[in-house]
Formats: structure tokens, sequence, C-alpha cells
């Protein structure tokens, strides 16, 4: 069986000898190391599933367990995406896309100060399944956090928002979307662009899911969800977009 990895996924991690090394020291298997990728050591199980850029001939690029990203991830200076047994980059931001992040942070937050809702940063990772975890920018719980992996992973957000990055931005629209759509606990997600104003809401409503995109100044988004507007007046005051 073969896993699926759409293209429009980031590039998988290229691990470093001491990542290798650390990871090695903690697996129970044998496993080879070339140019940055990790791979399963002996005769390939022919019921395993494959890694999507296994070459027939070669050895199989190792397919991580959920155990294994997360000691990873506690370990490692940077944060990582999980999809699928594939451990994922996730790219630095730009200037815009910093100021945005901030402004909708403040903007929800300022909202909610007091309420049942809680806005969490970009530190705070979402499962999305047990071979899913992701990184938004921006989430929102009501009520209780439901949390594991000591406190770390969210699991019942309401809302998430993700500011679009070059790399990431086909990502975020299609399969990202589909990955959140299938969340129980979700009712909105807030896909930001930081070159323009523009902000695409998909809300879950009546059974399903409806798209609504808002790209003047004077708009403001309901968001019924968690009891609060947002207007873009301030989600983009102060930004200053190039003309390239």
């Amino acid at each position: 069986m073969a896993i699926e990895r759409a293209d429009v996924l980031p590039r998988p991690h290229l691990f470093t000898v001491e990542e290798y090394f650390a990871f090695e020291e903690r697996s129970e298997f044998k496993h080879e190391f070339i140019d940055g990728v990790i791979y399963d050591w002996g005769d390939i199980d022919p019921d395993a599933p494959a890694h999507p850029d296994y070459v027939p001939g070669y050895p199989m690029p190792h397919l991580f367990t959920v155990e294994e990203y997360l000691a990873f991830e506690h370990e490692s200076e940077r944060k990582h995406e999980f999809i699928d047994g594939i451990i994922y980059d996730m790219t630095g931001g730009t200037f815009n896309h910093s100021r945005v992040k901030v402004r909708m942070t403040f903007a929800l937050e300022l909202q909610l100060s007091g309420s049942n809702y809680t806005v969490c940063n970009s530190d705070m990772r979402v499962e999305i399944s047990e071979g899913r975890h992701v990184y938004p920018d921006l989430s929102v719980v009501y009520g209780a956090a439901q949390l594991r992996d000591d406190e770390t992973t969210l699991l019942n957000p309401i809302l998430v928002v993700e500011v679009l990055s070059p790399t990431t931005a086909d990502y975020d629209r299609s399969a990202k979307l589909r990955y959140y759509q299938s969340l129980p606990s979700l009712r909105g997600y807030l896909i930001v662009d930081q070159y323009g104003v523009r902000i695409d809401a998909y809300t879950r409503a009546d059974g399903g899911w409806h798209w609504q995109s808002y790209s003047s100044i004077d708009k403001v988004i309901p968001l019924e969800m968690i009891g609060c507007q947002l207007p873009l007046s301030e989600i983009y005051r102060g930004i200053e977009f190039s003309d390239e």
C-alpha cells in the first residue's frame, strides 16, 4: 500500500547526522543514512505501507511513527508538521507574515478576553488524527482545552488561522483545508493573505462548509462560532504591501 503525498505538501525534512544518530539511539531497529534521508535497513516488508518517495531497487525511506515524530520534535529547535509518517519542515515567516499574525492575535484576544474562549499562538500543535499533526498560525478553543503529549497538542480547536506564505499557500488552500475540515470540533478556518487585503473564511453550518472571501479593507468578517467580528481594517492596519 502506498501513501499518497500531494504535490502541494512541503518538502520532507532532511536530517542532520546528529539528528540521525539521536534517532538511531532511540530506535529498536537499524537504519541507514544517506544525504539527509533515513532509510529502513533490511528486506522490505511487502505488506508495510510504502513511502511515496520509494524508488524500486533502493532501500525504503523510513515512515515515522507518531511517537518517533514527537520525540524528534521535543528535541528540535524548529517546528515540523507530521503527515502520514513523514516529517515536514515549516518555513520561516516574512516581516508581513509576522505583523499580520500579531494583528490577528491581538484583534481576537481583545474581543475574547474574559470569555470562555482562549486564543493560542503558533506554538500550539493541533492533532488532526493520530497520524497528522500541524501547527496553525493561530487557534481558538472554547471551554476546556483537550490536550495530550504533555499539553503540547490541542485536540479541540473551534477556529484556526493560517497566514499564507509563498511556499505553503497551495498546501494551506487544499490539503490542509481538508485536514482542518475533518476535525469534529472545528467551526471556522481563516486563510489570511500577507501580500494584499484578502481573507478567505470557511465556516461550518447546516451540516456543511461554506466559503466567503473578503478583499476590501472596510469589510468585517462575522465569526459567529466565537461570538465576535473581525474588521479587516484592524488586521491590515499599518501593513505595507510590495508593488512587486
